[in-house]
């Protein structure tokens, strides 16, 4: 259990932008892939604030300086499609792009200049409409594949503390303190069953099996845990909850 994926940090709760950097980009580098980002965007149908201020990024200066100045945000068929989508998938030039408009297509293919050839996104979902995204991106896309595919969980725990990070420090700004508001959960034992599970891996027919529930039943609880949670799914909900303590 010590080395399982929901276990390995790469930057603590209490650490600064700069440590949380670091560690994304720790994480990035030993997958063998180039850059990073991560950045929060408001629920679908608020375009005049799609994108948040304050995120994290390794993506190349100058890029990162013409992402802002265009807003490409607006634009970027990365940031649509997650916040359209529950699941990660991989985007890049060529079939990915054909279902966009010209302009959307233009900022990717604008990023090839940068070495930002093709990549991998991840999108996180806050139980209030809002949506977070790691994207990462190589040069090569074997080795995207190969840490897509092999490293999934790894990334995929990453994005769920960047987001954490990050709706923390925006909830702290709103409210002048050193957090955002949301008060302990306080979960049943069959919430923290139905957790710990998941973490596992199980299905919630695997887990209604060994707990002599029905898959409804933990489906029931799963959910009721992500929403104490403030997650919008029973994934998040069970990394947040091992995170603070819970499980």
């Amino acid at each position: 259990m010590a080395n399982t994926w929901f276990r390995q940090r790469y930057f603590r709760p209490e650490d600064g932008r700069a440590e949380v950097a670091a560690g994304l980009g720790r994480l990035v580098g030993g997958l063998g892939l180039d850059h990073y980002s991560f950045g929060l965007h408001r629920r679908p149908g608020d375009p005049a604030a799609l994108c948040q201020p304050g995120g994290l990024s390794s993506w190349p200066r100058e890029w990162a300086e013409r992402y802002a100045a265009r807003r490409y945000c607006l634009l970027d068929p990365v940031c649509d499609l997650a916040r359209r989508s529950h699941r990660p998938f991989f985007w890049g030039r060529g079939r990915f792009l054909r279902a966009f408009a010209k302009p959307q297509r233009r900022v990717l293919e604008e990023m090839t200049a940068f070495g930002l050839l093709c990549g991998l996104a991840i999108p996180v979902r806050c139980a209030r409409g809002g949506v977070g995204v790691l994207s990462v991106a190589a040069a090569d896309p074997k080795r995207l594949r190969v840490a897509g595919c092999g490293e999934h969980e790894r990334l995929f725990a990453a994005a769920f503390d960047a987001h954490d990070f990050l709706l923390g420090r925006a909830g702290a700004r709103q409210s002048g303190g050193a957090n955002y508001g949301r008060p302990a959960a306080v979960l049943t034992v069959r919430e923290r069953e139905c957790l710990s599970w998941t973490l596992e891996g199980r299905t919630a027919a695997q887990i209604a099996a060994v707990l002599g529930l029905s898959a409804h039943t933990v489906n029931r609880h799963a959910s009721s845990a992500a929403r104490k949670l403030d997650c919008a799914n029973k994934h998040h909900a069970a990394v947040r909850a091992l995170r603070e303590g819970l499980l």
